[in-house]
């Protein structure tokens, strides 16, 4: 028994010792355990694009981990990390890879950016996309976010300075017509230089690039060299291609956009005031009707007594202005007879509003997709109870279906209606009115009612309103684009799609003009309190009875094509081919009519008006073009790639047998990053390739004369009318003397390019060099044409010019990330300058004046053609030493008078020489090497990310264009101020100034190169900054993402001219200046 319980004892023991060490081990594990979970926590957060739209599919990792996570549908994630030291991965194809430390933060909210440089970028090319690693062609594109960033309703004005060789000239902030004309590596050809624009696969869209919703685009691609030659006839001067947004798989999302801006000119110019005007009135008097050797002696009596009698006459000249004037207008005493008026001021406002609109919805399942869109825009004038101002309204919706698999579809359909509405004179008019507006003359009198017209009833206080009427311009825009793709299934790669547009453009436009009146005072007649002057009430319109003229407009292009495509990867080779035809027809009728005689100013409609005098009229045309083309494109593993493209036009604007034109292109290209010699030994470069192309286009977009010129190959005749015995007959005569012979202009483009990354693609780098002729250039032989012979302005096109244009264009960036801070930087610029290889021009010009061997601008024009300058005569000394004879300009030189360079004459045998000959007249004109057209165009952008918040900044600028500066001043108008502060005076002679003149009145107004300033400039054209909303707030609001944000457009500007805007293109001041705009927004995503 005690051996029995002895033996009990110890396996008791065993098992409790057993069991200890059982339960101190799952202790200990439990302590690890424990432990382990108390160093890590869990991390949620929200990834977005750089527009804060949830992003799919973002792989995140914990660095140095083989822990990871993806983002949902909704751009959701959660991770464990270690710890608050913890370093999250974020990368995505398409965007640059960060790097987040987690710190003390449970949810995170990153925003991406997105990559220039990845080599699985893909990139619209025409009739399809590649990868950007084969791409063998010069090629730029731009995300729709980035153009997103600048706060324009015009999309035009967001592109300069985004993408290299890519010029946009912006000539007017007119709402409705502030557009910027988009060039190309410049200038190509004398006619139409205008890109093609190419919207979903359809080309020469209605309405083209300017009012399509920003919001609506995804990638905005530009051809410029031989890569564009699929494109054929009208691709000549480069292409630009836009892709829409389309819907993607997932529930549905539902974003909105808001922007509300406030816009003003860039630049007003500065002009004199009243006691400045006065001086400058009061010289141009004395300098006009007495003898210079007097002009301080009459300058002295027009201060003193107003007047002065010359040396041995009694005619008496009397100052305009007289000294009590003076004293009245310098004290301010007298606001109703001698005000100070600022016509700027008084007619514009500081700050016009607009705003816009964008309503979007997106998603689809594994077979369809669809985005759907609503855009409203809204954007007033600058005047004061302006009548000028913008409306749109726009949708679109995109389809995408698989049907099965092998037949897939799409559907994509825009409508847009646009509506300008503006005062019965243009802009042009009205800021004409407000540069000839005289400081001295009221233009609204103290008690508010407007005050006397400059001519013809013209004062802007009234005629930038409704109360002269109204000039709408209502445009509506339907656009369906439908396709269909079939995979052969017994063909691997082998596919068949057909598409279908129809373009529909509606235009009515609605001219009502009815009577205005304007308020007079005679300086002497007063109400009966004796004080206050009496004003009169005056009918200035220059007609009587309201009149209403009314156009409609309706143009349909049906475009039909068929592809057939072949695309297969056999081993290391891959191979693309496809093949296509499509046929265009474009038709057009159009009515208008007039009537006046209206019973009362307040109907508006014909049916009212007189029948005496009504006028109608209308036309139509018919167009057609028909064209073959393909391409065939090979690589070898991506290192080796090769391309040709082709295509046969045919055009209804040339003659039978001379309708068609086949244009080829190649291009090459040499991934040498990816030889294994270049592998082994350089290892900082992560990519390289080499590249080229050649290609010849074809265009026949014949412009001149600001027309596309039609049938010029045929007799064609015109209606007009003559009288015989009081009865109207309609007549015909002669619109062109015809020329069966003229057929396809030729471009024929060069480049060589360059493009990389280095250092883990930190930096990427790209560069171009082109050289572009231009042979057969439609153009008449006006040059050679005496106008004697009575056709000189019938001429039909000839294949007759050539030109030259040659440049580069490059672009470099960096990009890099210091943990939570990311940034960005890159610089692009593109240089063009072209010359003119031969032009018709008169004969016997002396060679320096010729505009061959010199450069042109759009429109054909050459260089200037002007005098130089050489200084100024600063008195009557320096004019007795004067050697060279000025009798050709003037018949008396006088101080102030300009100096001009002696440039060559004719010889004794009637031969031209380029020497001086002692004479200054219209053979010292010399051709200049510059235009009105900027050689160089460039941008910096900057962008910049630190958590939540993001910066993004755009300089952009331009060089090498010249702009000519004249007003018309005088007693017919006001003076800049410039000029006040740089003119040879009386009292303060110039060497460097001339005299000013009185309506032009001096051999030197104008044509002379002291007149021709530089429009160099560099601007802060863009800037942007945002905040999104983390993801742990917006996910109590329901929301799953929301940004909010200011911007700016042309912000500062920095330049030589200081006039005027130095994008201007007029030199007279008389245009709607460019607007600078700033902007707050808010983006909502559901």
């Amino acid at each position: 028994m005690r051996s029995q319980l002895m033996y009990l004892a110890k396996s008791c023991k065993k098992d409790f010792n057993t069991k200890i060490r059982k339960s101190a081990l799952i202790a200990f594990l439990l302590l690890i355990v424990c432990s382990v979970n108390a160093q890590t926590k869990k991390v949620t957060g929200i990834i977005s694009d750089d527009k804060g739209n949830p992003v799919p599919n973002v792989s995140v990792t914990v660095k140095g981990t083989t822990t990871g996570a993806t983002t949902d549908l909704n751009g959701t994630f959660s991770i464990n990390v270690p710890g608050s030291k913890s370093v999250l991965v974020i990368s995505d194809v398409g965007y640059k890879t960060q790097e987040v430390i987690v710190e003390n933060n449970t949810s995170l909210t990153i925003s991406l950016v997105p990559s220039v440089s990845s080599l699985n970028e893909v990139v619209v090319v025409g009739y399809g996309t590649q990868k950007k690693v084969t791409v063998t062609g010069a090629v730029a594109q731009v995300a729709g976010s980035e153009l997103e960033k600048a706060p324009t309703v015009n999309l035009s004005n967001s592109m300069v300075g985004r993408l290299p060789g890519i010029s946009a000239v912006q000539s007017s902030g007119e709402p409705g017509y502030d557009g910027s004309s988009i060039r190309i590596r410049g200038t190509n050809t004398f006619g139409n230089t205008s890109a093609l624009i190419v919207v979903d696969g359809v080309p020469d869209v209605s309405g083209g690039l300017e009012r399509i919703n920003p919001q609506d685009i995804e990638t905005m691609s530009v051809l410029k060299d031989a890569s564009a030659a699929i494109y054929g006839s009208r691709a000549a001067n480069g292409v630009i291609l836009i892709t829409t947004k389309h819907g993607k798989t997932g529930k549905p999302q539902l974003s909105y956009t808001f922007n509300h801006g406030w816009s003003q000119p860039t630049r007003i110019p500065k002009m004199a005031n009243a006691l400045e005007y006065i001086q400058m009135n009061n010289e141009t008097t004395i300098f006009n009707a007495v003898p210079a050797a007097e002009w301080a002696a009459a300058e002295a009596a027009f201060n003193t007594t107003g007047s002065y009698t010359p040396l041995g006459s009694t005619a008496v000249v009397r100052a305009p202005f007289q000294p009590a004037d003076v004293k009245l207008y310098k004290d301010g005493t007298d606001p109703w007879g001698h005000p100070n008026t600022d016509w700027f001021k008084t007619t514009l406002k500081t700050w016009s509003p607009q705003e816009q609109h964008s309503l979007q919805i997106n998603g689809g399942s594994e077979n369809v997709h669809y985005l759907a869109s609503l855009g409203y825009q809204n954007q007033d004038g600058y005047y004061k109870n302006s009548a000028t101002g913008y409306k749109q309204y726009d949708m679109r919706i995109n389809l995408d279906a698989k049907v099965n698999k092998w037949i897939s579809t799409g559907l994509n359909l825009t409508a847009r209606e646009e509506f300008r509405h503006f005062p019965t004179q243009s802009a042009g008019s009205i800021f004409r009115m407000l540069m000839r507006g005289r400081p001295t003359d009221p233009e609204v009198w103290p008690n508010g009612l407007p005050g006397p017209d400059i001519e013809n009833g013209q004062n802007p206080i009234v005629i930038t309103t409704n109360q002269t009427g109204y000039d709408n311009d209502k445009r509506d825009y339907f656009q369906v684009n439908g396709k269909v793709e079939i995979l052969i299934p017994w063909v691997k790669g082998l596919k068949i799609t057909g598409t279908a547009t129809v373009d529909k453009e509606i235009q009515r436009t609605k001219d009502w003009q009815i009577p205005w009146y304007l308020y007079f005072w005679n300086h002497t007649s007063y109400e009966a309190d004796g004080v206050t002057p009496l004003l009169t009430k005056n009918l200035r319109s220059t007609f009587t009875s309201p009149q209403l003229g009314e156009t409609d407009d309706n143009f349909l292009n049906v475009l039909t094509s068929g592809f057939i495509n072949y695309d297969r990867k056999i081993g290391p080779h891959t191979i693309a081919l496809m093949a296509a035809v499509t046929k265009e027809t474009d038709v057009e009728d159009n009515f208008n009519a007039y009537r006046t005689n209206f019973i009362s100013p307040a109907l508006d409609q014909l049916n009212v008006g007189g029948t005496l005098g009504q006028q109608a009229g209308g036309g139509a045309y018919n167009r057609a073009r028909l064209s073959y083309f393909g391409r065939v494109a090979y690589n070898y593993k991506e290192k080796y790639l090769a391309e040709f493209l082709w295509r046969e036009d045919g055009s209804y604007l040339f003659a039978p047998g001379h309708q068609f034109g086949f244009f080829p292109g190649v291009s090459a290209g040499w991934r040498i990053s990816e030889e294994n010699f270049f592998k082994d030994n350089i290892h900082f470069i992560n990519s390289l390739k080499l590249r080229g192309s050649y290609g010849v286009m074809g265009n026949d977009q014949v412009y001149y004369g600001g027309n596309l010129q039609e049938y010029q190959f045929l007799s064609t005749y015109g209606f007009g009318s003559y009288t015989v015995n009081n009865a109207g007959f309609k007549t015909l005569y002669e619109n062109v003397v015809p020329n069966v012979n003229f057929t396809w202009e030729q471009a024929k483009n060069t480049d060589v390019g360059i493009e990389g990354t280095l250092l883990d693609n930190h930096i990427n780098f790209v560069f171009d060099y082109f050289y572009n002729k231009r042979d057969h250039i439609l153009w008449p032989k006006r040059g050679s044409t005496p106008q004697s012979s009575g056709i000189a302005g019938l001429l039909p096109p000839t294949n007759i010019g050539k030109a030259e244009n040659k440049g580069y264009d490059f672009s470099v960036g960096y990009n890099g990330q210091v943990h939570n801070f990311t940034f960005s930087v890159s610089v692009n610029g593109g240089y063009a300058k072209n010359k003119i290889l031969f032009q018709d021009e008169a004969p016997g010009e002396p060679a320096w004046q010729k505009a061959t061997g010199h450069p042109f601008s759009s429109g054909g024009g050459g260089g200037f053609l002007t005098y130089e300058y050489d200084g100024v005569f600063k008195d009557q000394a320096e004019i007795d030493k004067n050697t060279v004879d000025y009798s050709g300009l003037t018949p008396t030189l006088r101080p102030g008078d300009m100096k001009f360079k002696d440039i060559g004459g004719v010889d004794a045998n009637g031969n031209y020489v380029n020497k001086p000959d002692g004479k200054i007249d219209g053979n010292d004109q010399v051709r200049l090497d510059k235009t009105s057209e900027p050689t160089f165009t460039g941008g910096i952008n900057i962008t910049m990310g630190y958590k939540a918040f993001d910066l993004s900044i755009l300089f952009q600028g331009a060089t090498g264009g010249l702009l000519y500066i004249g007003t018309e001043s005088g007693d017919i108008g006001n003076y800049l101020q410039y000029s006040y502060d740089h003119q040879w005076t009386i009292d303060k002679p110039s060497s460097v100034d001339p005299r000013i003149a009185n309506r032009g009145d001096t051999y030197y107004t104008g044509n002379n190169t002291y007149f021709l300033r530089s429009s160099d400039y560099l601007r802060l054209k863009n800037l942007e900054l945002g905040y999104n909303l983390p993801h742990k707030l917006s996910d109590k609001a329901g929301i799953h993402a929301f940004r909010v944000y200011v911007s700016g457009l042309n912000i500062i500007t920095w330049d030589k001219m200081k006039i005027w805007d130095p994008e201007s293109t007029s030199g007279n001041g008389q245009y709607y200046p460019q607007a600078r705009i700033l902007n707050v927004g808010a983006r909502i995503t559901f």
